[in-house]
């Protein structure tokens, strides 16, 4: 197995993340959490102060810190939430 392939252990633990969606159509990873109830939590703050922004929660098992694909190009392994 080659080396970029393979998570940390501290890649591991944070799988739930929230996505924001940018103007090219890309979604970014804007932060990383350890469970589904503390990303949610901060998924209702930012909707909340941030209203015009689109966000999602989304369980990454890909390791890439920054990008998801476009929103019809996702691949199987990442899934969403919308709240």
């Amino acid at each position: 197995m080659e080396t970029s392939s393979m998570l940390t252990y501290k890649d591991r633990l944070c799988c739930w993340a929230i996505a924001r969606l940018l103007p090219s159509k890309q979604w970014i990873i804007v932060a990383r959490f350890r469970s589904r109830s503390d990303a949610d939590g901060h998924f209702q703050f930012l909707r909340q102060t941030i209203p015009h922004v689109k966000f999602e929660v989304v369980f990454d098992r890909t390791g890439d810190r920054h990008r998801l694909a476009a929103p019809g190009d996702r691949p199987d392994n990442i899934l969403t939430s919308a709240l």
